[in-house]
């Protein structure tokens, strides 16, 4: 998988994260944070109830239609953004992005430092905010929301030459228009939707491509090399399958044809 996919401008890369939970009057409020990596604007500081991939891409749907698509999402190799066993580490949620053209983007492992943006702010968090607003969630959200505006348009940040992150965002050019039903491929390729059981089937045989696919569709691509194709989901080379052996090989990271 790639790793820290650099920004120039804004929505080259947000980076994404789970800051660790507290509670409020019994009630657990724990952070999912969104964040622009060159502008430093947070998107979200969104308390959740749940940490599933169903979850986090409800939320980023939101933040999609308000704010348009980033060319890359950078996150740990935690669930629900990565699966350690996983084709290419990839999840439903990741697997999701790069439908819609996103690049999932990752810290090495035991590196959180490498999302250093996130753990400042989760640091700013924790010493403002974490446990110190009774009311449980909705009191917690409430304060957040505010803070967050505050963050944004008035507090200098000296990552960013101690201008504010709302004077370097702009939204990104690339709009969400919907999640696809059915992705298009490119005249000459063979297009296979991946089972409930993360298998494709060729000329009548199961072949294991990911469970994190399942429902989506992939493109092969013949090769000069008999019975040889690459395996592509949208825009992004997943691997190559051999006929021959019937074997999938994964690559070791994306590549965009």
């Amino acid at each position: 998988m790639q790793q820290q996919i650099q920004a120039y401008e804004p929505n080259d890369v947000w980076c994404i994260d789970f800051k660790g939970w507290w509670k409020s009057d019994g009630e657990i409020c724990e952070p999912f944070t969104v964040r622009d990596k060159y502008s430093r604007k947070l998107l979200c500081v969104q308390l959740m109830t749940s940490k599933t991939s169903e979850a986090v891409r409800a939320v980023m749907t939101v933040l999609f239609k308000k704010y348009g698509l980033p060319k890359a999402i950078h996150s740990d190799n935690g669930s629900p953004f990565a699966a350690p066993n996983g084709l290419l580490n990839l999840t439903s949620l990741s697997a999701w992005w790069i439908t819609l053209g996103i690049m999932p983007d990752r810290s090495l492992k035991g590196c959180p430092g490498q999302n250093g943006s996130l753990e400042r702010l989760h640091a700013d968090i924790a010493n403002e905010i974490e446990g110190k607003i009774k009311g449980g969630i909705s009191a917690n959200q409430k304060f957040i929301d505010e803070w967050v505006k505050e963050y944004n348009s008035i507090r200098p940040n000296e990552a960013i030459g101690m201008k504010v992150p709302d004077e370097l965002y702009t939204q990104s050019p690339r709009k969400y228009t919907g999640d696809y039903d059915e992705i298009d491929y490119p005249f000459g390729f063979l297009t296979r939707k991946v089972t409930a059981s993360g298998e494709i089937i060729v000329n009548s045989i199961r072949i294991t491509i990911g469970y994190a696919l399942k429902g989506l569709q992939v493109g092969l691509k013949p090769t000069q090399e008999e019975n040889i194709y690459e395996v592509f989901l949208t825009d992004f080379l997943l691997g190559t399958l051999d006929m021959n052996s019937t074997c999938f090989y994964p690559l070791e990271n994306l590549k965009s044809k």
